[in-house]
C-alpha cells in the first residue's frame, strides 16, 4: 500500500526582488569584473569575436585585444598605421613587426619606416618590441621615435631576408638601441657588420653593409655604432647575438665604464673561422667583465694560442690578457646542434681554469641516446672540482635537450 505524504497548505505569498538584482541574469548584468574574469581564459580569437557582440563589449576588451600586436607583413603594417585609431597604442604591451612583402606583390614596396614611426609614436607603454626587416630603416628618422620609448624593456632586431641583398646594418641596429633607455634585454638576429668598422683583411664571402656612413652619430655612443658598443649601455643585463658574425671582434678592447652584463649567448655564424671566432668569442667574455654569470655558445672554444704578436705589441696584448680574465660563470649553456662532441673537453678546460676547488659535483645520470657526452662530461668531471658552476646544458635540437644540475 503507497504511503501518502501529508499536504500542508500556506498562505499564498508574492516575492519581488530588489531592483538592483534582475530576476534573470545575463551577460550584459554581469558586474566589469566578471566579464574581465572572463575574457582572461579566452583564446584571442574567442575574445575578439566576444568584442564585436556589443559596443559596451568591445570598449570593454579594446585593452585586451591590443596589448599583445603582431604584424605580419608590410602591407599589415601600411593597414595598422592608416586605419587603427592612434588611442589604441596606449594599450599596446607587446609588438612584434614584420616588414616582409607581400605574397606576389607586382610593384617595389615603398621604406616602411613612416609607417613604423607612426605606430611606435603612440605606444606609450610599451616593453617589448621585436622587429623582423626585409629592408633597412631610415635612421635619422626612426631613431627619434625610439628616444620616446622609455618603458621598451626587451628589444629585439633582425634580417627577414638575405644579408647579401637586403642587410640591416649593425650601425642602424646599434644606434635605436642605445636609444631605449631602460632596455635590459637585447637579441640580435643576422645582424650585418659595417664595413665602417670592420679591418680590410675581412675574408671574402662575408656580407658587409657600404652604405651606412648616414646614420646620425649617437649622444651615447658616438661616432662608435658598432656592436661591441654596446657593452656600454648602463642598463643592457642580458645579450642575444643569433647567426651574427664576430670574427672581426678578435682584438676588440673596451675602454671605460661598461654594463653589468649578467647573461650573453653567442650562436656564431654560418661565415665563421674556427679558430679566428673562437678567440673572438673569449675576447667577448673577457670584454663582458666579471658580472657575467650565463653563457651560452654554439661556438667551439679552443685552447689559447700563444701571441704572435712582436715587441711591444706582445707584451700590451698580454697586459690586456691579464687585466681582462675570463668571468667566473655560474650557467654554461652548449648548443650541440653546432658544437662538436670533441670540442667539448677544450671548452671546458678553458672554463674552468678559473674556478677554485671546492665541492664536487652532484650529477645527473644522462640518458643511453646521450651515452657519449655523459661519458666526456664525467670525465672531466671526476678530474676536477668545481665552486661556482651550477649547471650545464645541452641542446641536442628541439625536444632533445640535456640539463646537469650542479
Amino acid at each position: 500500500m503507497p504511503i501518502s505524504t501529508p499536504c500542508y497548505k500556506y498562505p499564498a505569498r508574492s516575492f519581488h526582488l530588489p531592483q538592483q538584482y534582475p530576476s534573470i541574469m545575463t551577460w550584459n548584468n554581469l558586474p566589469t569584473e566578471l566579464h574581465l574574469a572572463v575574457a582572461r581564459f579566452l583564446p584571442p580569437q574567442d575574445t575578439r569575436a566576444l568584442s564585436r557582440t556589443s559596443r559596451s563589449s568591445y570598449n570593454l576588451l579594446v585593452p585586451q585585444i591590443f596589448s599583445d600586436v603582431t604584424i605580419s607583413s608590410r602591407s599589415a603594417l601600411r593597414s595598422f598605421a592608416t586605419h587603427v585609431p592612434a588611442r589604441y597604442g596606449t594599450h599596446i604591451r607587446c609588438l612584434s613587426i614584420c616588414t616582409k612583402p607581400a605574397e606576389r606583390a607586382l610593384v617595389q614596396e615603398v621604406d616602411c619606416t613612416e609607417d613604423l614611426a607612426t605606430i611606435l609614436a603612440t605606444c606609450s607603454y610599451l616593453q617589448s618590441l621585436s622587429l623582423s626587416l626585409a629592408a633597412s630603416l631610415d635612421a635619422s628618422t626612426i631613431t627619434p621615435v625610439f628616444a620616446t620609448l622609455t618603458t621598451v624593456q626587451k628589444f629585439e632586431i633582425g634580417c627577414w631576408g638575405q644579408e647579401e641583398t637586403t642587410p640591416v646594418s649593425e650601425r642602424i641596429a646599434v644606434s635605436l638601441a642605445a636609444s631605449l633607455p631602460s632596455l635590459t634585454h637585447l637579441t640580435l638576429s643576422r645582424v650585418t657588420r659595417s664595413a665602417l668598422h670592420v679591418d680590410n683583411c675581412s675574408p671574402p664571402g662575408v656580407p658587409l653593409v657600404l652604405n651606412d656612413h648616414d646614420v646620425p652619430s649617437h649622444p651615447i655612443l658616438g661616432e662608435e655604432l658598432c656592436i661591441p658598443s654596446l657593452l656600454k649601455l648602463p642598463t643592457l643585463k642580458s645579450l642575444d647575438l643569433r647567426d651574427v658574425w664576430i670574427d672581426c671582434d678578435e682584438n676588440m678592447s673596451m675602454q671605460g665604464k661598461l654594463a653589468q652584463l649578467e647573461s650573453i649567448s653567442l650562436s656564431g655564424s654560418m661565415y665563421r673561422d674556427g679558430e679566428v671566432e673562437s678567440k673572438a668569442c673569449l675576447a667577448w667574455l673577457r670584454a663582458c667583465g666579471p658580472v657575467l654569470r650565463s653563457f651560452e655558445t654554439g661556438i667551439p672554444l679552443g685552447e689559447s694560442q700563444p701571441s704572435t704578436c712582436l715587441g711591444k705589441d706582445r707584451m700590451a696584448a698580454e697586459d690586456e690578457s691579464i687585466a681582462s680574465p675570463l668571468p667566473i660563470l655560474t650557467d654554461f649553456h652548449v648548443d650541440a646542434e653546432r658544437v662538436a662532441l670533441d670540442d667539448l673537453l677544450p671548452m671546458l678546460n678553458i672554463l674552468t681554469a678559473l674556478c677554485a676547488a671546492q665541492d664536487p659535483f652532484t650529477r645527473e645520470c644522462a640518458s643511453d641516446e646521450f651515452e657519449d657526452w655523459q661519458d666526456t662530461i664525467e670525465q672531466l668531471l671526476t678530474s676536477n672540482e668545481w665552486n661556482s658552476l651550477k649547471s650545464v646544458e645541452l641542446n641536442f635540437g628541439q625536444g632533445a635537450q640535456r640539463l646537469w644540475s650542479l
